[in-house]
């Protein structure tokens, strides 16, 4: 019987398995190989796939760093829908990625030669970010994305020299606590939580999920008889391999089975949807749909619960990762969150005053101690 489930762009992934044992694909009508490791395979065709593709044509034509600022926007969006079909990159930082880099040409000029960038343009352009974001974080996010672009033209000899992009930096950022979970808003959410949902909020304490892992988890990453859950995160790729409390395995016990994906809404669709449109400039644009979050904000209006603004899903993540800082071990915490490294970890730690207190404390017993 033919399966009723259609595959969407995330399911796609751009390589075959060839005979010989290693991943493969028609280009042109040339097959080209990658390798027989399937991370490694991917990232190697990523890392060429705009040369393979064709897109090196306006580099041919746009020799001795005569390229103008759109036709290196062009490319390196182009390499990223790459990343973007292959399910390496996520549609909103796409979109983000495409808005930004339209302000960038907008603001230098597209038709500007990128050796013709001067770092007084290049400050100019943070100035006139800086007048038009409240947020830092968006600020950052921008000057990130213009950034990523001249390193990759750079790494892959596209352009032999690029913008003076170093003098530009981002703009340190005021880490404040935010809020977490206590036990007793915990215990109101998962009683009136219906079943998928009180495995999501588990999956959420226990786990440090966030929406994505969720919403794209897979039975076959789940092993309830001995409470394991294995699933690398999708953002860094960072393995885990993590214990599942009783709690967790009975809510996902109690969840029927409708198909590869452990949640499924109530119309049989994965809880977060990727839909791709054309806009007026003939570019494909992609939007998203996280009916998690939509439906963990309707949660907390109907438990009556008075929360801070920005309260959602995500904040579950972050009290699973609090309490599992009072352990004393950042680098399980690590680990737990799915970051590349310690610093990430510490921004969604909040609250271990205490913690810090016995490091203090430690610390004085140990040079009295020397002292004496």
């Amino acid at each position: 019987m033919k399966s009723s489930i259609r595959k969407t762009r995330s399911d796609k992934f751009p390589l075959t398995l060839h005979p010989t044992g290693q991943y493969c694909k028609k280009i042109r009508g040339h097959i080209y190989y990658f390798g027989s490791d399937r991370k490694q395979a991917l990232e190697n065709y990523l890392d060429q796939a705009i040369f393979l593709h064709g897109y090196n044509s306006a580099l041919q034509k746009s020799v001795n760093g005569n390229m103008t600022l759109k036709e290196i926007c062009e490319m390196y969006l182009k390499y990223q829908h790459t990343k973007l079909q292959a399910n390496n990159l996520t549609a909103r930082h796409h979109n983000d990625q495409i808005g930004s880099l339209k302000k960038l040409m907008e603001f230098i000029g597209e038709n500007c030669k990128v050796k013709s960038i001067s770092t007084l343009s290049l400050q100019n352009y943070k100035r006139s970010l800086q007048k038009h974001y409240s947020s830092v974080s968006r600020l950052n996010l921008h000057i990130s994305i213009m950034k990523a672009m001249f390193h990759w033209a750079k790494k892959n000899d596209i352009l032999k020299n690029i913008p003076n992009i170093d003098a530009i930096s981002r703009t340190k950022e005021i880490h404040q606590d935010r809020f977490t979970f206590n036990s007793e808003q915990i215990n109101k959410l998962l009683s009136i939580a219906d079943i998928k949902m009180q495995a999501m909020i588990w999956l959420g304490l226990n786990c440090g999920f966030g929406c994505t892992d969720c919403a794209f988890l897979k039975w076959t990453d789940l092993d309830l008889i001995n409470a394991r859950v294995i699933l690398p995160r999708r953002k860094t790729g960072i393995y885990r391999d993590l214990p599942l409390w009783q709690e967790t395995v009975k809510s996902l016990q109690d969840i029927h089975r409708e198909g590869n994906l452990v949640f499924y809404t109530s119309k049989g669709k994965p809880y977060i949807q990727t839909n791709m449109r054309i806009d007026d400039s003939g570019k494909e644009r992609y939007t998203i749909t996280n009916l998690i979050t939509t439906k963990f904000r309707r949660l907390i209006l109907k438990a009556g619960l008075n929360m801070p603004k920005g309260t959602g899903f995500y904040t579950l993540r972050r009290t699973a990762a609090t309490v599992a800082a009072r352990s004393g071990d950042p680098f399980a915490v690590q680990r737990l969150l799915g970051h590349a490294d310690v610093k990430m970890a510490t921004r969604y730690v909040q609250d271990v005053s205490a913690q810090t207190d016995r490091v203090i404390e430690n610390s004085r017993m140990y040079i009295c101690y020397i002292k004496s």
